[in-house]
């Protein structure tokens, strides 16, 4: 199946060439990406198809489980605006605004060190096994055909993600704070937990009226299992992308569910993953964000956007606070973009997507895949080799570099 410009959208020389080859040799049968150029869009192609419920080629409206791009698309462009606002402190102890987590002696980690993965927590931990051990939340991780509908499941994620939230405060650290830089899904999960009592509401609420809202993104959402009417209200007419098998939830392959397990366990709404987009309205996220770092008016408060754009001091570290900066090493950036005084900010996800922002050259480029289907394992080597592959050729249609 030949990919297409998004039904007649612009089309970089040589862009999809390079994501239909990739298709081609298996590295994801569904793939959607869109390049914007000073706020403009000047390429847009999707390829390869949707299997079920029934077989079509892929459509760009089509949603994919977007991975961690939730980490900055919700919870660190809702740290820049609290913090612009001046309700959370980039330097307050985590616990003084999460009551509980200063636990297992996580009392001097500070916002700041959970948004530079610098906390000293461990990387990950499967705390979704506690969930689905439970007599009550372990009903979320029964098998497709066992499980209860949606509206049945709300006390099961209830349970979950108190349970989650037990396990990350009892989580001792395995370094002192900011002696290192460790990518740590569980610091961001503290973040949305966090952000959510400093602001008093739901991180699945806080997210769309404060930031996908006012950017009129209208296929940018948490799907929330304690909210089954508005998650299915969410739902109705759209297209998912299907991820991989989850293990714990029977091999189940997922579609329109989180493909993550602690995010599951939690209701599909975590700091760390749980957002479904589009690579359109992914776009638009990294532009609010070039127009805060540029000074123009923005969603994102322009002195908060500096500081959260800078790397971070931590030794070894190659991140800016909740951003990635393009590695010293081979980069999913490729070889030519980013390379100018301000470099570039982005971010990956495990289902094979990914965010990149030029700085210099007012690029911000979105690639979506579902590289885990069906298998639910990533080939970190492969999906990386496409990304660069893609980069570089949106560089050379641009004659950047």
């Amino acid at each position: 199946m030949s990919g297409a410009a998004a039904r007649g959208g612009p089309e970089l020389p040589g862009v999809a060439a390079a994501l239909e080859a990739g298709r081609a040799a298996g590295v994801a049968p569904a793939l959607s990406a869109v390049v914007l150029r000073d706020g403009a869009l000047v390429h847009e192609s999707v390829h390869g198809e949707l299997p079920a419920p029934a077989r079509r080629p892929l459509e760009p409206g089509d949603l994919f489980d977007v991975a961690s791009l939730t980490k900055v698309m919700a919870t660190t462009t809702l740290a820049a605006q609290l913090a612009g606002e001046g309700r959370i402190g980039l330097d307050l102890p985590a616990a003084s605004l999460l009551p509980g987590f200063e636990a297992a002696g996580k009392g001097a980690v500070t916002v700041r060190h959970l948004l530079a993965h610098s906390s000293g927590l461990p990387r990950w931990r499967p705390w979704f096994e506690r969930a689905a051990a439970d007599r009550v939340a372990g009903a979320a991780f029964l098998p497709p055909a066992r499980r209860p509908p949606p509206p049945a499941l709300a006390g099961a994620f209830t349970r979950g993600r108190g349970l989650v939230r037990e396990a990350l405060f009892a989580e001792p650290l395995e370094a002192p704070p900011g002696a290192r830089a460790e990518y740590c899904d569980p610091g961001f999960i503290a973040l949305g937990l966090l952000l959510e009592e400093a602001a008093g509401e739901g991180l699945a609420a806080l997210s769309s009226r404060r930031v996908f809202a006012p950017l009129g993104l209208r296929s940018t959402f948490y799907s929330d299992g304690l909210e089954p009417a508005a998650a299915a209200a969410l739902a109705r007419g759209r297209s998912f992308v299907p991820t991989g098998a989850s293990a714990p939830r029977g091999e189940e392959v997922v579609q329109g569910e989180v493909n993550d397990d602690n995010a599951w366990a939690m209701g599909g709404v975590a700091g760390h993953a749980g957002l479904f987009s589009t690579a359109r309205e992914v776009a638009a996220l990294g532009q609010a964000w070039l127009d805060a770092v540029h000074g123009r008016r923005s969603i994102v408060p322009a002195a908060a956007a500096a500081e959260l754009t800078r790397r971070d001091a931590t030794p070894g570290s190659e991140r800016a606070l909740g951003w990635d900066t393009p590695s010293r090493g081979p980069s999913s950036l490729g070889s030519r973009l980013g390379r100018g005084g301000r470099g570039a900010i982005g971010h990956l996800g495990f289902t094979g997507t990914s965010l990149w922002i030029d700085l210099d050259a007012a690029l911000v480029c979105v690639l979506l895949t579902n590289h885990v289907h069906p298998s639910g394992r990533s080939d970190r080597p492969v999906i990386r080799g496409l990304r660069q592959r893609f980069h570089d050729a949106v560089a050379g249609a641009l004659g950047i570099g």
